[in-house]
Parts: C-alpha cells; structure tokens; sequence
C-alpha cells in the first residue's frame, strides 16, 4: 500500500512539473490560450478515466460482497449446527444434574440420615453416662479451674 501511495505521488508531482513547464513555454511562446484548451481536454481525459476506474471498484466490491455472503452462509450454518448442539448438552447435563441431586438426597435421607442420627446418639449417651458417673468432660473442667484457682491463691499467699 505504501509502495502504491509513493508511487501515485511520484507521478503526480512529475504531471504538475509537466503542466508548470508547458504553461510557461506557452506563456513564452505567446499561444496561452491553446495550452488552456490543451490542458483542459487531458483533464477531461483524466476525469473519465477516473470515473471508469471508480465504476470497475464499485463492480469490484459488488464480487467481493457476493463472495463474503457465498462464504458466510456455510459458516452461519455450521455455527447454528454448533449452538443446537451446545442447547441439547445443556439440557442433557441439566437433566444429570437433577437425576444426581434427586440420588444424593434419596442416599442422604436413606443411608446417611441414620448413620449420623444412630452416631449423635451413642455420642450423647457416651457423654451422659460420664456426667452421670462423675467422669464427665464438664466436671473434670471444673475441677481443673477450682485447681488453678487453688493454685494461684497458694502462689500469692505465699509470695507475700
């Protein structure tokens, strides 16, 4: 793109030193007035050349269009394939999703519910009977706080 820009360039700056030079021989050879219509008929040249070259791009971008579409449409299509597909596994997985929550409460309420109530209760005998018996976890605490309060009182009394 850059070597087409320079070179369009290159080219015009070479016709504007061409017109500056035809103008000024003209103006030196006293025929202004031909160089005038001179000018203006290769300009008229360029000006439907221009406007060729601007109908040959609109033609141009008009394939290039048809082109995009007749690429475009398989890829529409596939990609519809595609979102159906991805609509069908979420679905699927939805469904193995309740199907797994729908088992892991019926295991909960069946197999684990038990389990853990017969637990808590053999846990919650375990410890009645020690607090029953003397043993329990409350009254060793007990005993442990009246010790350390016995032996801070020993610990100050005798620091006096």
């Amino acid at each position: 793109m850059r070597g087409a820009i320079k070179t369009v360039l290159i080219v015009g700056v070479v016709i504007l030193v061409a017109i500056i030079l035809f103008i000024i021989a003209a103006a030196y050879f006293g025929w202004l007035l031909e160089a005038l219509y001179i000018i203006l008929m290769i300009l008229a040249a360029f000006l439907v050349f221009a406007t060729f070259m601007q109908i040959y791009s609109v033609f141009s971008l008009i394939g290039t269009i048809k082109t995009i579409r007749d690429e475009a449409k398989p890829l529409v299509s596939s990609l519809q394939e595609t979102v159906s597909i991805v609509q069908d596994t979420a679905k699927t997985a939805g469904h193995t999703a309740s199907v797994v929550g729908t088992v892991s409460n019926l295991a909960s309420d069946l197999i684990v519910a038990p389990g853990v109530r017969a637990a808590a209760g053999a846990v919650a005998a375990g410890e009645m009977v020690k607090v029953f018996f003397g043993k329990g976890s409350k009254r060793s605490k007990y005993e442990e706080r009246l010790n350390q309060q016995r032996e801070a009182m020993q610990a100050s009394a005798g620091g006096d």
